[in-house]
């Protein structure tokens, strides 16, 4: 029987027409979803931080196609608060818009819950702590630690200011004297338990500890 490519080619034209509409259908039909957000804090004015009582997500309630809105993650969507001319605050009210939400080209924001979140920003400072060293271990037995001695003595940290009153010292990488039978000299970074403070400039800490012959007294 003789092949007839062009047999019937209206209906051809018509099934491929209709798979084609019905594709877009499926592919485009709207759905919606809801999402946890982090949010973003820019333009945070200089002299200020924010402290840890500062929202840091929200959910964010989107609609889009169905093929899209599947392949969306927490990754895809942030929302953005614009601190630019701030002042000073205590647990603040900031209102979160949808047009402040980040979302994929195509994607609608429907709502954001809640539509409002809180923050302090408080002033930033700077103090100048000592370093303590952190020394693990013990030498080998019949000796003893004789001093300890670190360079620098102190160091600048900055940060929020009540966080800069609560701290009392700076500290070491740990040094380890485990074993030791003469003098222990390592560089080791200097580190500050909060997170939210810093040193004004990473420094290096050159730690000595004398270790001598003699009876540890601690004993």
């Amino acid at each position: 029987m003789a092949w007839h490519p062009f047999r019937n080619l209206g209906l051809k034209f018509a099934a491929l027409g209709l798979g084609t509409l019905l594709w877009f259908t499926v592919s485009g039909q709207q759905v919606e979803r809801t999402i946890r957000a982090p949010i973003e804090y820019v333009h945070v004015p200089d002299g200020l931080a924010i402290t840890g009582d500062a929202s840091d997500n929200v959910l964010v309630h989107v609609r889009g196609a169905e093929s899209q809105i599947g392949l969306i993650t927490a990754c895809d969507v942030r929302a953005v608060i614009d601190l630019a001319g701030a002042h000073p605050m205590t647990k603040g009210t900031l209102a979160l818009r949808t047009d402040q939400i980040v979302v994929p080209f195509g994607v609608e924001v429907l709502r954001v819950d809640p539509s409002e979140v809180t923050a302090t920003l408080e002033p930033t400072g700077a103090a100048m702590v000592r370093v303590v060293p952190d020394i693990n271990g013990s030498p080998t037995p019949g000796f003893v630690v004789g001093s300890v001695k670190v360079d620098p003595e102190a160091v600048e940290v900055i940060g929020p200011e009540s966080q800069l009153r609560q701290l009392d010292h700076a500290t070491t990488s740990r040094v380890s004297i485990q074993g030791a039978a003469a003098t222990v000299t390592q560089a080791v970074n200097i580190t500050v338990p909060d997170s939210s403070l810093r040193l004004r400039a990473a420094q290096v800490a050159h730690v000595t500890v004398t270790i001598v012959k003699g009876k540890d007294i601690r004993k």
